[in-house]
């Protein structure tokens, strides 16, 4: 009989301790989250630069396509200064989010014309439409650590006017 409790105590505190819907205690709230990332986004508009400094770790990394373009604050700095002096209209609109633990994958629409430098691009006047998706990771903090964003960059260089010409085969 004592055998039994044992087990039966043993299997209850198993399954209590697997209960999906208790959060670990490093897990923000979704008000938290929110906030934070509604922050972030709107900071990604020329109008909200600035803003993106208060939201994001000192070693904050950002991929882009799988590659690492980001690993801190500064070299995001730069590297958003390179899109808004080649779209100095640029607009990001955010048509759907998703928020779970610590994490966000939002789906974004990027908007601007080209009518400065973008890299080693000179202007084209070009006005280009690009859809794409980040995924956010937050600390416990509440503050942004990565982000890793996914788009079709061939699809940009062409709205702006480049070809893509079929490999050489002989």
């Amino acid at each position: 009989m004592k055998f039994r409790i044992v087990i039966y105590m043993f299997i209850g505190s198993i399954l209590l301790s697997c209960n999906p819907t208790q959060q670990s205690s490093g897990a923000l709230s979704n008000t938290t989250i929110r906030a934070t990332i509604s922050n972030y986004l709107i900071s990604q508009n020329s109008i909200g630069r600035n803003k993106a400094d208060t939201l994001l770790t000192e070693n904050f990394i950002r991929n882009m396509n799988g590659i690492e373009m980001v690993s801190n604050i500064n070299e995001h700095k730069a590297n958003m200064h390179i899109f808004h002096t080649g779209f100095p209209d640029m607009n990001f609109t955010f048509p759907s989010q998703f928020i779970k633990d610590n994490e966000a994958f939002i789906v974004w629409i990027f908007t601007g014309t080209h009518t400065g430098i973008f890299g080693e691009i000179n202007a084209t006047g070009m006005k280009i439409k690009v859809n794409g998706i980040s995924h956010l990771y937050l600390d416990k903090e509440g503050k942004i650590y990565r982000e890793d964003v996914f788009y079709n960059e061939l699809d940009l260089l062409q709205q702006l006017g480049f070809t893509l010409n079929p490999p050489i085969t002989e």
